[in-house]
């Protein structure tokens, strides 16, 4: 429990700020995309797309499929706020996915953002998300930080990567990949070198890929303030 103490009193973690179970943090947006994750309970319909409190007009959101990217335009000019870019036609509210926690996805800036806040409550109790087979991008479901995978550390968010799967985080100009390896020292090898390496680091609000080999995997966080 890296980010919030199991109290959720007061906050330990850079750019996390929260009371009882109700707070906000912030994410830098640097580049043109950034991976991010809405870590945190809001609005209703809960975390749908347009609940989450981010709405920057011309900028966009792009959702992984499995197979490639939905992208999903902030348009003032459209009756909805949303447009859908492959067709220029509004996109219905009803029709915008819920970007629960747990779910990673990027956030492509198009105007003068450098700052995203994301305000809600955080998801208390015992909290659950399927690891799938193959490739599909994830993020911590309450605001974590800290080693992706160490089992009942304190600076981990705990996320279960199968032997032989591969974490890709995204840099904002590619992805470094890093390699779940039980044959390595470090239980990880760089992707890049083929060396031992360190495990990943995930920061509070960050989106991530897992490129899993094995079988799906449930991954659980449990907080209970």
């Amino acid at each position: 429990m890296a980010a919030l103490a199991a109290g959720v009193a007061t906050s330990m973690a850079q750019n996390v700020y929260s009371l009882n179970i109700v707070g906000y943090y912030n994410v830098p947006v640097n580049g043109a995309l950034t991976a991010i994750g809405a870590q945190l309970l809001a609005g209703t319909p809960q975390n749908r797309m347009d609940q989450i409190g981010i709405y920057n007009d011309g900028d966009n959101f792009n959702l992984f499929n499995g197979v490639g990217f939905k992208e999903y335009d902030m348009d003032s000019g459209s009756p909805t706020g949303w447009t859908d870019p492959s067709t220029g036609n509004p996109i219905a509210l009803t029709d915008l996915p819920i970007l629960a926690p747990g779910k990673g996805f990027f956030y492509g800036k198009a105007g003068g953002v450098t700052n995203l806040t994301f305000v809600g409550t955080v998801a208390t109790g015992t909290n659950n998300v399927n690891i799938t087979s193959g490739l599909q991008m994830y993020s911590s479901m309450i605001p974590y930080s800290g080693n992706i995978t160490t089992t009942n550390a304190s600076n981990s968010i705990n996320c279960p990567v199968p032997d032989g799967s591969a974490v890709q985080i995204y840099n904002g100009v590619g992805f470094t990949e890093t390699d779940r390896d039980s044959g390595s020292p470090t239980g990880w090898t760089d992707a890049a070198s083929g060396g031992p390496t360190t495990e990943p680091q995930i920061k509070v609000g960050q989106g991530f890929f897992i490129n899993n080999a094995a079988a799906p995997v449930n991954w659980q966080q449990v907080l209970n303030p």
